[in-house]
């Protein structure tokens, strides 16, 4: 285990998702998940409870943490669909090979299930309720292995069939929160690591898109405010911080950003606004003091 550990440090950063779970870029839901699981028995902190595992420690918490980021990238298809497309030149030879591969069935799978779905919906009398069932399984089956978007068109159709059944409704509206979440989440990591790289234009894309799918989410506005304050755009900017704000009034940073832009803006009565909100908060921020001693 200390071998391993060793080896995965050396190669730190270079590893793909796929070689950390030691799965093929073209493995299927329910193969990314059984690798997981395998590996995360042995990684798991409770596996060396009360162990000697010396400096070790560290090392395993840390690379535990990385295969379960691993896993909740490949396991949904929206975060595996924004990896791959951020993360294609890193791969191997073969794993682009078997991506292609698994692009190609994944286009033949979706058009056989299109059409099984289209015959189905054309089912009459009794028949239906019995084809809204088959499809609300088919349905439950793809959301398991991560295939969200075949499984809502399923349901879809099954609730065509059906409208009665609330079960199928129900599982539904989940899931389409969990697509809407997902692809937030997955916006917002691209985002993070374009604004690393100092991309900031595409980093501001990226945010702002996970904000469309999430409006709730503060850490997609206060990355779009940081992001656009580094291109320049100081309206877009001060518009961002503000969301970021309204989204969470006790982030002194968000705050301090905001009456920054407003000073750097000529709004001098608006960021003593905001200044004086922070330092009510907390009296003793010295950057807060200053900039309102400034104006």
């Amino acid at each position: 285990m200390q071998r391993e550990l060793e080896e995965l440090e050396i190669k730190g950063d270079r590893l793909t998702h796929y070689e950390l779970l030691s799965v093929a870029a073209d493995a299927d839901g329910g193969t990314v998940r059984r690798a997981y699981l395998e590996k995360s028995k042995r990684f798991h902190p409770d596996a060396w409870y009360r162990r000697d595992v010396g400096g070790f420690g560290p090392l395993l918490s840390k690379w535990f943490q990385r295969l379960s980021a691993a896993y909740q990238v490949l396991s949904d298809e929206e975060s595996r669909a924004g990896y791959e497309r951020d993360h294609r030149a890193q791969l191997s030879k073969s794993d682009r090979v078997a991506l292609e591969r698994r692009e190609l069935s994944l286009v033949e799978e979706e058009r056989r299930a299109r059409e099984r779905r289209e015959r189905m919906l054309r089912t009459k009398g009794f028949a239906r309720i019995g084809a809204a069932r088959k499809l609300y399984e088919e349905g439950l089956e793809h959301a398991l292995n991560g295939e969200r978007t075949q499984a809502v068109f399923a349901l879809k159709a099954a609730r065509e069939l059906d409208p009665n059944r609330k079960e199928i409704g129900a599982k539904l509206m989940e899931l389409e929160r969990e697509q809407a979440r997902a692809r937030a989440n997955s916006a917002l990591a691209a985002g993070r690591e374009r604004e690393e790289k100092k991309r900031f234009a595409e980093a501001l894309a990226a945010y702002a898109a996970a904000f469309q799918n999430d409006p709730t989410s503060f850490l997609a506005a206060i990355g779009a405010a940081r992001c656009a304050q580094e291109s320049s755009d100081a309206r877009s900017a001060t518009t961002w911080a503000l969301r970021a704000v309204e989204l969470n009034p006790d982030d002194l940073g968000a705050r301090m950003l905001l009456a920054r832009l407003f000073a750097s803006n000529g709004l001098k009565a608006r960021a003593r606004t905001e200044l004086t909100t922070l330092l009510q908060k907390n009296p003793d921020h010295k950057e807060a003091r200053a900039l309102l001693r400034a104006l």
